[in-house]
């Protein structure tokens, strides 16, 4: 859904924001960002306690950041400003100010606002009850309800015009060769992207908060902050029972397998697994299946991942080298094994 100059559906948002205590926010990370006064906020239940504190605010503020699709807004305790009548939901409320206060309403239009309810210390779907386990994943969910832009070449659907843009560029239009995310820059080969990617800084992703230096990987980033400036990486908490993981895909994995209905069983063990993709990946511990045959030396691989790791052997592009006699590997584990058998005094320091 997409917001024209002066559309009912914004309208009807202002309307909304101006009347009741439904409070707009940003989500561009984990936390909650007020879009008045840019205030973050781990905790939902704080956020609502600091919009209570606006008595005044502008109202253009709050569509300045997403002109294109609905509204994120906390909707967990819905009053109307003017008489201080609680309500149920964005209709109730809508209802009660066109028909009591008589305010301009377009009720054949949408409201313009994508609800959230922060009542629960759980993170559920305003809409459906949908359990989630981050803010962003429950953006993501309810995003879902209000999925108007369509693409035209695959039928895929998306909350905002932007987004569909975004997917047309990467997923659409036709690249030659290899393509640097970061910078738009193309390469013939997968070894040039690499060479680039470990040379530009600017196209690392992975930026330390402490001193600005990037990195090519997550795993790199959170060492260097651990060695150079001592912060300790958070451990990730379950919001359904409070068990802690060291890594967020853990955690990821966790939450769908132990706290939602939508598993695969695998035939052979009854295992559980998130995805097909995943009980596919498993079931080759039970058939011995190798579908995956290299197409330089046609050793065949249990899966697609594996068949990718062992096509560094018939690279070219050697980016381990050794400190001691300048030998250059293309695979880490070769490059280790060197080591360990030539210069076992480096295993010490590596």
């Amino acid at each position: 859904f997409k917001y024209p100059k002066s559309s009912a559906a914004k309208l009807n948002a202002g309307v909304i924001l101006r009347y009741s205590t439904v409070y707009p926010f940003r989500l561009p990370e984990n936390n909650i960002v007020c879009v008045f006064c840019h205030e973050s906020f781990e905790e939902p239940s704080a956020f609502g306690k600091h919009m209570e504190q606006h008595q005044t605010f502008s109202i253009r503020h709050a569509f300045a950041h997403c002109p294109d699709s609905y509204l994120k807004a906390d909707c967990s305790d819905i009053r109307c400003r003017i008489c201080l009548k609680p309500s149920d939901s964005l209709e109730t409320i809508a209802n009660h100010l066109r028909k009591t206060h008589q305010k301009l309403l377009d009720l054949s239009a949408p409201l313009g606002i994508q609800p959230f309810n922060f009542k629960s210390d759980k993170l559920r779907c305003a809409m459906c009850e949908t359990k989630a386990y981050s803010l962003r994943q429950l953006s993501r969910h309810t995003q879902t309800h209000f999925l108007r832009f369509t693409c035209e070449t695959c039928g895929k659907a998306y909350a905002s015009n932007n987004a569909l843009q975004v997917h047309i560029r990467y997923s659409h239009r036709k690249l030659k060769g290899y393509y640097c995310g970061k910078c738009r820059t193309t390469f013939n080969t997968v070894d040039e992207k690499r060479i680039h990617l470990d040379e530009s800084e600017r196209c690392r992703r992975y930026v330390c908060n402490v001193c600005g230096d990037r990195f090519m990987s997550s795993f790199t980033k959170l060492l260097h902050m651990k060695e150079a400036h001592g912060v300790e990486k958070k451990p990730q908490v379950c919001p359904e029972c409070g068990q802690a993981f060291a890594d967020k895909k853990i955690l990821i994995n966790h939450f769908k397998t132990a706290h939602t209905d939508n598993n695969v069983v695998c035939d052979f063990c009854g295992q559980k697994f998130v995805s097909k993709k995943d009980l596919e990946e498993h079931r080759v511990t039970h058939t011995n299946d190798k579908p995956f045959p290299c197409p330089v030396c046609s050793k065949p691989f249990p899966r697609k991942k594996n068949l990718t790791q062992h096509m560094w052997i018939h690279s070219e592009y050697k980016k381990f080298e050794c400190k001691l006699c300048d030998k250059k590997f293309n695979q880490r584990v070769s490059w280790k094994s060197h080591n360990k058998i030539n210069h076992p005094e480096l295993m010490n320091f590596e």
